[in-house]
């Protein structure tokens, strides 16, 4: 078990309000200052902007305000949501549920941790914490987060700004009290908090689209080149990589049989570097990942991570805009298509209604899938979708701003052996360690629990 240290301090018994339906807007700062009471000396609570500010200076334990619910009004069947917006350089903050009304703060402490991942830890009566469960979600920005905490019968759900992120069960602790919580040396604006007598259901998702309506973009994740250019124009996506860059954009979702699909207009750059769908799974020293593409010179490849792409012509491929005789531009669109259906392990890359290949040897758990793009090109994605099952069908769900700048943890890390290709479409072979083949390109290495650390080599 890992010792979460706790600074205790005297905490104060307020009147709470009937629980049919806790609220606090933070509008009524005077009422709001009776709602909450800070568990020490080192919290400070400001009440201002409808909001209300919790700062931690302690540096060494967690700190929190706490809303203390009479005896009778502590449900064991709740629902409780809140905006939370971390402060410059804060670690994080989210909510404790479940909290002993007296003697050691036991009980269950969600946080958001560095914008980036959901971290549960559990509370017991000697004072150690118990991490439950950590996870990264896409799903959370930059800015302010809705973080929901729904519990029934010893089943938490958890949820970032709507979207199911993760189910936990334990039963050690079934009510009491709740709070505003900060990690040591942080601090954060909370704002309407709301707390119902109601379950809220969740379930992994088993489908995944986006048509790019929105220019933002809704739970996508990415690895690679920090400064590619990425943006949706025209209802559509926009990406531009420079040489030597590369950028692969990823949503994790289990998938079994499937179908992932996207439309693609190759606008300029290399007609021989590659671009199209992967998905990806995940594992310790290396993470396995197999990727299907097409080039602007209407060549076609599939591959696993480490292996090499073996370009190969098709007709079907449309492929690089064509320039007429009198210097008009003609841009062509190509449908591509990976499909795996049950009972088969074949996984069909399919462009513009043509099955180019039957690809075998994906032997790996899939835990994502998305979009690829390699250096030198310039192109417009639209129509994204990836779904469970035979039917290519997703309700588009509204969007949350993406995430620019990488997760602290990547959910998926490229290994050593990645493949990476030269202008020609060949597999460039080299080493990471030493960087002893100085190949252009990004590399990620990563060396024990530390999170993956980029290599940009020009």
């Amino acid at each position: 078990m890992k010792k979460i240290p706790l600074a205790m301090g005297c905490i104060g018994t307020i009147a709470a309000l009937s629980f049919g339906a806790f609220t606090d807007d933070f509008s009524n700062e005077a009422e709001s200052n009776t709602l909450w009471t800070k568990n020490n000396d080192a919290v400070t609570l400001t009440f201002a902007n409808s909001a209300c500010k919790v700062v931690n200076s302690d540096t060494n334990f967690i700190g929190y305000a706490r809303h203390a619910f009479a005896a009778n009004d502590r449900r064991e069947t709740f629902t409780l949501s809140g905006s939370v917006t971390l402060g410059n350089g804060a670690f994080g903050a989210g909510f404790s549920v479940c909290v002993a009304a007296e003697g050691m703060p036991t009980g269950y402490y969600i946080s958001i941790i560095e914008n980036d991942r959901v971290t549960v830890n559990k509370i017991g009566s000697t004072g150690a914490g118990t991490e439950v469960v950590t996870v990264g979600s896409a799903f959370l920005t930059n800015g302010t987060n809705v973080l929901t905490i729904s519990r029934k019968e010893g089943t938490f759900n958890i949820f970032c700004n709507g979207e199911f992120t993760v189910s936990f069960t334990d039963s050690d602790f079934s009510s009491g009290d709740i709070g505003l919580l900060v990690s040591p040396g942080s601090n954060a604006v909370f704002d309407d908090i709301v707390m119902t007598d109601t379950f809220k259901e969740g379930a992994p998702r088993t489908c995944f689209a986006d048509d790019f309506s929105s220019e933002a973009l809704t739970g996508w994740d990415w690895f690679g080149s920090s400064n590619v250019s990425v943006g949706v124009e025209n209802e559509a996506l926009h990406v531009v990589t420079e040489a030597s860059q590369s950028i692969y954009q990823v949503f994790d979702l289990p998938l079994t049989d499937f179908v992932l699909r996207t439309v693609v207009s190759h606008r300029g750059g290399s007609s021989k570097n590659f671009y199209g769908l992967f998905v990806c799974g995940r594992g310790e020293a290396s993470i396995p990942l197999a990727g299907f593409g097409i080039n602007g010179g209407s060549n076609y490849g599939t591959f696993l991570a480490g292996e090499a792409l073996t370009p190969t012509a098709s007709t079907s491929i449309k492929g690089d805009p064509y320039v007429s005789s009198t210097g008009d531009t003609t841009y062509y669109t190509d449908t591509l298509e990976v499909i795996k259906r049950a009972g088969t392990d074949n996984y069909l890359f399919v462009v513009n209604s043509d099955t180019l290949k039957r690809f075998t040897g994906v032997d790996f758990m899939i835990t994502g899938a998305g979009i690829f793009c390699l250096d030198s090109l310039n192109l417009i994605f639209d129509d994204f979708l990836v779904a469970n099952g035979t039917e290519a069908i997703c309700p588009v769900r509204e969007p949350v701003t993406m995430r620019r700048g990488g997760r602290a943890v990547l959910p998926i890390v490229l290994p050593a052996e990645m493949p990476l290709f030269d202008l020609s479409g060949r597999l460039v072979s080299r080493r990471v360690q030493g960087m002893t083949s100085r190949v252009s390109g990004v590399y990620l290495q990563r060396t024990g629990k530390l999170p993956a650390r980029r290599l940009d080599i020009r």
